[in-house]
């Protein structure tokens, strides 16, 4: 039996004991109703409007319904007040009965608030009639001190023991860091609610059940303002959170650099247990990175990938609180602690698309609000890694030879003149390279064919170097190739490789085997130098050394140098 399933069945075992114990008293004590129907009704539709919208602080929902559970019971006795809270509790459960999410958390959690509502009220309560305190029309504040006082102790030693409770029944898992400020909350909402229970009770002494709904005004009052202050901070702290990201997003880099820098800057804010982000760049290539690191993960080594699957493709936030709220898919590829679950998957640009998932430990982790500022704050995480793969690419077209695919001579001239700089890279060797008789290729058999050549040339310059060198097309049919730390008798064998490579590789064009030979300049820096005197001394040994003594031959420019000075 998985986790999830031994903990509803705890739950809702529990809630028939407790139900089967709540009859059993009443009919020892011989409890009944003692409410009219139109005043049930009527505190049913009040309590049923503060359910609908609750105040959330993380997966908890503050309702301020138990006032009139109060209410009810310094009026009307203690089985009506449980009839009233009973009542209320399962509208509030269902009011999200709609939905998937909303059904699994209802099936989970009603046992749980169904308890809890009864614990609340009914060990208060009893100890309020067992210390002689009075309802109804009898109900006076200074003459029920002592047992109010009791009461309100008993309700704080419930509340206290509801996240042991919720533990026991749910498995709900809330570090003491986020319990303590929840109790603090609580407290205020406990309190209003008291406050509540005792003045409506009197107003209605003197008013009716008009007195009853002016309370309840009052009371509605409170809520909003607390939802409101507790909304705009949490607004107030995610908006600097997400600023943050933005702004890491949109500084100037490459597309990986943007993306650690983002990762980096997420990881300060968002500490989950399990964390990914996906990049879909199209035509099927995805990248996944850890939250933790920035490092790329396999698709395989993936927690929670099936979650791709579960998701509406017009769902833009997916959010589970507790663990019995997920899709029944989820607990197979996903560690059994887990508690919270939060995916983001933003509509993609043009070009590319990403995906957030966070998972925790802890119940209730991350909340809706929180998903959708992330939401906006991935999709200009997308924006900006599009823009700066545009820039890239401007980039890299601007330095690349459209023919043969190499470097271009603006390319060479940056990648040389870094490296010449370093004295770690000598000596520093340049070939210079003309294919022999280009122009009776391009005459004879068209221009088309000799670009043919020229691209098959490059592939194989490609083939007979080093991953370390630089392979550029320098203009026309001349290549240059330049070799860090290389001296002038390695540079001559690369040369003489190249040489040898072009001679047996023949290039098969309209049918015809084209033998390709080439004129080769070599040139070394021992010390550092400058890279337009390095190449054009290669070039000068091209001419003179080879390709004034018959072409298909390699010569350097300190063999020739006498000559060509």
């Amino acid at each position: 039996m998985r986790r999830f399933q031994q903990y509803l069945l705890r739950s809702w075992i529990v809630f028939f004991l407790v139900v089967i114990g709540i009859d059993l008293l009443a009919k020892s004590r011989d409890y009944n109703l003692s409410i009219d129907f139109f005043t049930f009704t009527l505190v049913v539709a009040l309590s049923t409007i503060f359910v609908i919208d609750p105040v959330r602080r993380r997966h908890m929902s503050f309702t301020f319904h138990f006032g009139f559970v109060l209410f009810t019971f310094l009026t009307y006795g203690l089985l009506s007040a449980i009839c009233v809270g009973q009542l209320t509790m399962l509208i509030y459960q269902l009011r999200t009965f709609h939905t998937a999410i909303g059904r699994r958390r209802m099936l989970h959690n009603y046992p749980f608030n169904v308890t809890l509502e009864l614990l609340l009220i009914l060990p208060a309560g009893l100890a309020y009639n067992a210390l002689g305190g009075t309802h109804g029309k009898d109900f006076l504040l200074i003459e029920n001190v002592g047992p109010l006082l009791v009461m309100v102790l008993i309700l704080w030693i419930v509340l206290l023991f509801q996240y042991k409770l919720s533990n026991f029944l749910l498995g709900e898992n809330i570090p003491n860091s986020v319990m303590l400020p929840l109790l603090r909350f609580e407290a205020v909402v406990i309190a209003a609610e008291l406050l509540f229970g005792i003045f409506s009770t009197l107003m209605v002494q003197n008013n009716g059940n008009s007195g009853l709904v002016m309370t309840a005004f009052a009371l509605f009052i409170i809520k909003r303002s607390l939802g409101s202050s507790v909304h705009a901070s949490d607004r107030i702290e995610h908006w600097e959170q997400i600023e943050r990201l933005k702004e890491a997003a949109w500084k100037d880099g490459d597309a990986q650099f943007i993306i650690e820098r983002y990762l980096r800057q997420l990881n300060h804010f968002v500490r989950p247990d399990i964390a990914w982000i996906k990049f879909d760049f199209g035509q099927g290539e995805s990248i996944y990175y850890s939250l933790k690191d920035g490092r790329k993960l396999k698709a395989d080594h993936v927690h929670g990938i099936i979650i791709e699957d579960i998701i509406d493709e017009k769902e833009e936030v997916l959010l589970y609180g507790m663990q019995q709220e997920w899709d029944i898919r989820l607990y197979d590829c996903v560690p059994e602690e887990t508690q919270s679950i939060l995916f983001i998957q933003p509509e993609a640009t043009e070009k590319i698309n990403c995906s957030l998932f966070l998972a925790s430990e802890a119940s209730g982790e991350f909340t809706k609000d929180f998903g959708y500022e992330l939401y906006r704050a991935l999709r200009v995480l997308s924006w900006a890694v599009e823009r700066a793969q545009e820039r890239e690419r401007l980039l890299t077209d601007s330095r690349t030879d459209a023919m043969t695919k190499l470097p271009n001579y603006r390319a060479l001239q940056e990648w040389g003149d870094r490296r010449i700089r370093q004295r770690d890279l000598y000596p520093f060797s340049a070939l210079m390279i003309d294919l022999d008789h280009f122009k009776q290729i391009n005459d004879t058999y068209g221009h088309e064919v000799g670009d043919i050549v020229l691209f098959e040339v490059a592939k194989l310059l490609m083939q007979a170097t080093r991953i370390t060198d630089l392979v550029a097309r320098y203009g026309g049919e001349e290549f240059v190739v330049l070799l860090p730390n290389t001296d002038l008798e390695s540079a001559q064998i690369v040369a003489e490789r190249i040489r040898e490579t072009l001679h047996a590789n023949p290039i098969q064009v309209e049918g015809d085997s084209l033998r390709i030979t080439a004129s080769i300049g070599v040139d070394t820096l021992n010390e550092l130098g400058d890279l337009a005197s390095l190449i054009r001394n290669a070039d000068r040994a091209m001419y003179i050394g080879a390709k004034f003594q018959g072409r298909d031959r390699v010569a350097s420019y300190q063999e020739w140098k006498e000559r060509v000075i």
